[in-house]
């Protein structure tokens, strides 16, 4: 990777939280230790990655040092269950701060059409921002719900699924003054080449509610191959560059789960 993209990346955590299989804690401490010795500095997390581990384990990695930047959300209470009610946003919050001492952005969490009034809510994010608790304010978009520009605008960051299956997310979002984070660079492992017919997702796999389905399935790998057609046969690699090098993408999130990724 190019030095002038570092800067670009971050270290996405759900993968070391255990909930996507099993992992050691000796692998997720030697993972995060690799990335900032590779001069990564930049981590994207959230109260529910492990039921609040992950936040604990970069909180204590991470203590003292100023050039780490730690990105976390809000929008589920202690028990998982989505609300963006002020109260549990509010316990979310002073828990993350907790755990992390501070906070970079802070992004809600997935909101579909949970909140009625977005003007109180904008407006408690930025109080927590006036107050030094936090640097930045985002929004980390659900698939396919896009909010009004005068909304999305409101936030320093917004968080999107971006990469070579969902390139038109960007079209949804070039009016935005806010800054651009894309997540899934590789479509959830689609864009790895690794996918194929016989791949096989367990019940608890995020990912077997679409990949699961021969017919989606079938219909990716099909996507796959015509980009391939185009790219030439480093998908992998392609996939990352076609996000790193774009002017409106301002960072780019990489889910790592060893470190070797």
């Amino acid at each position: 990777m190019e030095n002038k993209y570092y800067s670009k990346v971050v270290i996405g955590t759900w993968s070391l939280s255990g909930d996507l299989g099993k992992i050691s804690k000796k692998n997720v401490y030697e993972t995060i230790e690799v990335a900032l010795k590779n001069n990564f500095f930049e981590f994207d997390t959230a109260p529910t990655y492990g039921l609040g581990k992950m936040e604990l384990i970069l909180g204590e990695i991470t203590s003292g040092e100023k050039k780490i930047k730690i990105n976390t959300k809000c929008g589920y209470n202690s028990e998982n269950i989505k609300t963006f009610l002020i109260n549990d946003i509010k316990r979310s919050i002073d828990k993350s701060l907790k755990s992390l001492g501070k906070i970079n952005t802070l992004f809600l969490h997935n909101p579909r059409n949970e909140i009625k009034s977005w003007t109180n809510i904008i407006k408690f994010l930025n109080d927590y921002k006036k107050n030094n608790h936090i640097k930045n304010i985002g929004i980390s978009l659900a698939r396919n719900y896009y909010f009004s520009e005068d909304i999305l605008n409101s936030f320093d960051y917004i968080q999107d699924e971006i990469n070579l299956l969902r390139p038109n997310s960007l079209e949804k979002l070039k009016n935005c003054k806010s800054k651009i984070m894309a997540r899934s660079p590789l479509a959830s492992g689609c864009l790895s080449e690794k996918l194929s017919l016989k791949s096989k997702f367990l019940q608890n796999d995020y990912r077997n509610s679409w990949l699961g389905k021969k017919k989606r399935l079938k219909n990716i790998l099909f996507q796959i191959e015509q980009i391939k057609k185009i790219t030439g046969n480093n998908l992998r690699q392609f996939s990352k560059n076609f996000l790193l090098q774009q002017k409106v993408i301002n960072k780019v999130i990489f889910g790592v789960k060893s470190s070797s990724h």
